[in-house]
C-alpha cells in the first residue's frame, strides 16, 4: 500500500543531532504512531491508527511521565473523565446537508483517519511531522463520506526545559459545511492526564490574556484572545501548559475546565473547496509549585505576575515567528 511504503521509508528511524523520530506503537494503549525524543528522552508521541478515533499528540514531562490524557487503557477500553479528550487535538461538530457529524466526541461512528504521513524529519532544531488526515462520516449514514481533508503540521522543539509544539493545520471542506457546535465541544485543545481530574480539580489554576471576567460554564467571550495558561500537578511535580492563538485567525471564546482541558473556539461556514488555516503554539514546561500554604495550595500574586509576563513575552515571539 502507498501509505505503508511511504510511512516505512520516512520514519523507520530519522535522526539528526539529539532529535529522533521513529515509528512506534502507542505505549500502554491502542494505536501506533511516531515517537519523538530528544537526547534519548521521550518528548512527544503522535498517536493514530487502529483503536483510535482521532489522531492526537501526547506530551511527556522532564522525568518521562505522561502529561496528557490517553483516554484508553491497554485493553482498548475508554477510562477516566471525558476520555475523548486526548493530548493536543482538534475537532468540531460538522454540520452539512441538514445533518450533524460529531467529529469531537466521535461516538456515533464518525472518524478521523490518517491517510498519509507526508514527512517525519528530525533536524538540529527539532522534529517536524506532516500528515494528511480525513474527517469522515464513517458509519453515520452508512456512507463513510469525506467531510474535511486536513493537512496537519507539527513542529516539536525545545526552548530550555520548555517543550514547544507549533500546530499548523489546513482544513479543506469537501462539501458546503459549517464548523459548528459550542465552545466546550469544538476547537483545538490541550487535555492534561486524567490523573489531574482524579486528584482534585482544586489544584489547577488558569491565567489568560486579555484578562476578563469569567462567564458561566467555563467560558469567556473575546475576539482578541492571545493565550491561556494552565497550571497543574502530575505526581509530585508541577507543570504548565500554555496555548498561544494566532491574531490572524477567527476566535470567539476561550473554553476552560478545572480538570485540565482548554482551547479556543469559533464557528465558521465553509464552501466546498474553501480552506481554513489555523496556527497555534503550545508551551509545556515544569513549573514552580504554588507558593501560598493552604490545602489545596494556591498561586501567589507574585507568581501570577511573573507567569503572565513570561507568557506575554512568548506570545510576542510567536506572533513574530508567524511573519
Amino acid at each position: 500500500m502507498k501509505y505503508t511504503l511511504i510511512f516505512s521509508l520516512l520514519v523507520a528511524f530519522n535522526v539528526q543531532a539529539d532529535w529522533t523520530v521513529k515509528s512506534a506503537p502507542n505505549p500502554k494503549a491502542p494505536g501506533k504512531g511516531l515517537a519523538v525524543a530528544h537526547g534519548g528522552k521521550p518528548v512527544a508521541h503522535f498517536v493514530f491508527g487502529e483503536g483510535q478515533k482521532k489522531p492526537f499528540l501526547h506530551i511527556y514531562g522532564t522525568k518521562g511521565e505522561l502529561l496528557t490524557n490517553p483516554g484508553a487503557g491497554p485493553d482498548g477500553k475508554d477510562f477516566g473523565r471525558y476520555p475523548h479528550h486526548r493530548g493536543i487535538y482538534i475537532g468540531w461538530r460538522v454540520i452539512s446537508g441538514g445533518k450533524q457529524y460529531d467529529l469531537w466526541h466521535i461516538h456515533k461512528g464518525e472518524i478521523m483517519r490518517v491517510k498519509e504521513i507526508k514527512s517525519a524529519e528530525a533536524s538540529k532544531a527539532g522534529v517536524k511531522i506532516v500528515a494528511d488526515i480525513e474527517w469522515r462520516t464513517g458509519k453515520v449514514g452508512n456512507s463513510d463520506d469525506l467531510l474535511i481533508a486536513e493537512t496537519r503540521s507539527l513542529l516539536i522543539s525545545k526552548e530550555g526545559n520548555t517543550t514547544q509544539v507549533d500546530f499548523h493545520t489546513e482544513l479543506t471542506a469537501d462539501r458546503n459545511l459549517t464548523l459548528g457546535g459550542d465552545l466546550q465541544h469544538a476547537g483545538c485543545h490541550f487535555r492534561a492526564h486524567t490523573e489531574v481530574a482524579n486528584k482534585s480539580t482544586k489544584y489547577t489554576s488558569y491565567l489568560w490574556e486579555p484578562e476578563g471576567k469569567k462567564a458561566g460554564n467555563g467560558k469567556i467571550l473575546s475576539k482578541e484572545w492571545k493565550w491561556n495558561r494552565l497550571q497543574f500537578p502530575i505526581g509530585g511535580n508541577w507543570y504548565s501548559a500554555t496555548q498561544f492563538n494566532s491574531p490572524h485567525q477567527p476566535v470567539e471564546e476561550l473554553s476552560w475546565r478545572d480538570y485540565g482541558r482548554f482551547g479556543f473556539f469559533f464557528k465558521k461556514a465553509l464552501k466546498k473547496g474553501q480552506v481554513q488555516k489555523l496556527d497555534y503554539r503550545f508551551h509545556i514546561a515544569p513549573s514552580e509549585a504554588p507558593q501560598l500554604e493552604s490545602e489545596p495550595p494556591r498561586v501567589s500574586k507574585e507568581q501570577e505576575k511573573t507567569w503572565r509576563a513570561t507568557a506575554q513575552s512568548a506570545y510576542k515571539a510567536f506572533v513574530n515567528d508567524l511573519k
